[in-house]
């Protein structure tokens, strides 16, 4: 059985999910439901939950306040949420989960799922560390937490020199190596586009910061800093050419 805690303010949003968990996740116990920070905090520290469903809002305060005020995270955390706005991005950045209100059935499922998994692969703690440091960033670089078949790897955004999609998969170069993600390339497009990156052609995310050479021959490619070449589809071009300005050298 899987202990689960439901903290959220608004009573007919926790009774929607306690319905939903019992009607299609029987294995998910349901310990106890708070309305606010304190209660929740009483409750984590004595009923002791494996998973968390987190409202983002909470009155005057929020979930990452919560998290914030706990000595030590041990279970596994799915934000809830009836707002897509900045948050989701630092939740995406910590390889978390969430559940856009009102909360689909299959959703729910495939997010207990993942849950489970992280719950075996016992990688809450480093995911929250990455969520927390992030939020508390503004302008500065942020780090991002990608989950492997083996491990979480936690990286500056800054240090990737691009990605590769392979199929559903993504393939994230790094100057230390390469890392294969299981989320789709077009997510890290979505995540990554306002840190510096650059979709050139349907398989490949670049970091601008990180191209050396523009090339001009054979329909085009960039040199990035670890000396692998990246074709540029013809229709990018003028749009990397306008991004590069002064930044590289042209050949």
């Amino acid at each position: 059985m899987i202990k689960a805690l439901i903290v959220d303010d608004e009573i007919n949003n926790s009774n929607y999910l306690k319905a939903l968990l019992q009607n299609n996740l029987p294995e998910v116990d349901i310990c106890g439901v708070a309305s606010n920070i304190k209660d929740a905090i009483n409750l984590i520290r004595e009923k002791k939950p494996n998973l968390v469903f987190l409202d983002i809002e909470l009155q005057t305060a929020t979930g990452f306040d919560l998290l914030s005020q706990l000595d030590a995270i041990n279970f596994s955390v799915i934000f809830t949420t009836a707002h897509q706005h900045y948050a989701l991005q630092a939740i995406k950045f910590a390889a978390l989960d969430f559940l856009l209100k009102p909360i689909d059935a299959e959703e729910l499922k495939v997010a207990v799922g993942k849950a489970v998994k992280q719950q075996k692969d016992n990688s809450f703690s480093k995911n929250m560390d990455v969520l927390l440091e992030n939020m508390l960033k503004k302008n500065e670089q942020k780090k991002i937490a990608i989950s492997t078949a083996e491990s979480i790897h936690v990286i500056e955004i800054k240090d990737i020199i691009y990605c590769q999609a392979d199929g559903p998969y993504t393939i994230i170069f790094l100057s230390s190596g390469k890392i294969m993600s299981s989320k789709h390339l077009k997510e890290y497009e979505n995540l990554f586009t306002e840190y510096g990156f650059f979709r050139v052609q349907k398989s490949f995310l670049v970091n601008i910061a990180e191209i050396r050479k523009y090339i001009k021959g054979d329909g085009g490619h960039v040199v990035m800093s670890n000396g692998d070449k990246v074709s540029v589809s013809e229709k990018k071009k003028d749009d990397l050419m306008s991004k590069l300005s002064d930044k590289i050298i042209f050949i």
